[in-house]
């Protein structure tokens, strides 16, 4: 396959070019409790080195942007997290007023699932990230007998306050419904950057929309390169949609070296 941009061509046009990248499972391992997720060992600092030489280096995931600036600690990268919602940058977090106030709707959603039956017999673990709320099922013994019943009650609980769903790998995310999603923090980064090559890379359905932001903008002039992180669980459609597809996160890392 031939791939639009090459990647020896990234290193040479660091300048104007932006880096978008997931973190779960693109720069940390998936593990089984979300909290204990960490980058893998020399990524801060390769990112900071990185973000030295790109005209942008952001993490477009759906953690919060705080959790993701405290966890890798580069302070030259750029966090936009909850899928672009909320974004930290020179230390400061911005969130967008129509996603804050939502804030009670997911307040009242994570209690009504604590309180829910089905989540407490199977076990799944609910995340509070502030402005969402994560249900996961890594930890279920048993995640196809309750994927049915967790998912129907987080449904209801979405439909009750208002709130959208996004599926992940073993994860349902209940979230404000506000037009927001990984190819929107894509394009913002680009258009902010003004940068003329943009990469993103990822390893879930939910970077599917940052692969369409790429290939849109690569229709709108600039250059693009799409970058999946293999791993038994990717989705294949991801793969397919993929310019690169590097073996998990030691293949993104080891690519993001030779670029630094």
């Amino acid at each position: 396959m031939t791939l639009p941009v090459e990647p020896a061509e990234v290193a040479e046009r660091a300048a104007r070019a932006a880096l978008c990248l997931d973190f779960d499972g693109t720069l940390a391992p998936i593990v089984d409790d979300p909290e204990a997720a960490v980058p893998l060992p020399g990524v801060p600092a390769l990112l900071d080195r990185l973000a030295g030489r790109f005209a942008a280096v952001a993490l477009v995931s759906g953690r919060p942007a705080g959790w993701l600036a405290d966890r890798v600690g580069a302070r030259r990268v750029r966090y936009l997290g909850l899928y672009g919602m909320e974004e930290v940058r020179g230390g400061e977090l911005a969130v967008a007023p129509e996603v804050e106030a939502a804030r009670p709707a997911v307040r009242a959603a994570l209690a009504e699932l604590a309180a829910d039956p089905a989540v407490a017999a199977s076990g799944a673990h609910l995340e509070d990230k502030g402005l969402s709320v994560g249900v996961h099922l890594r930890r279920v013994a048993d995640p196809d007998r309750w994927a049915g019943p967790v998912g129907a009650a987080a449904r209801a609980a979405a439909d009750r306050h208002g709130l959208v769903l996004q599926p992940g790998r073993l994860v349902v995310e209940l979230r404000p419904a506000v037009d927001a999603d990984k190819g929107g923090a894509v394009r913002k980064v680009a258009a902010s950057s003004r940068a003329e090559l943009v990469v993103a890379a990822g390893d879930d359905r939910g970077d599917l929309a940052a692969f369409a932001a790429v290939e849109g903008l690569a229709a709108a002039g600039l250059d693009g390169l799409r970058v999946a992180v293999r791993s038994a669980e990717a989705p294949a459609e991801l793969l397919d949609a993929a310019d690169l597809v590097v073996d998990g996160p030691e293949g993104l890392r080891d690519l993001l070296a030779g670029w630094a």
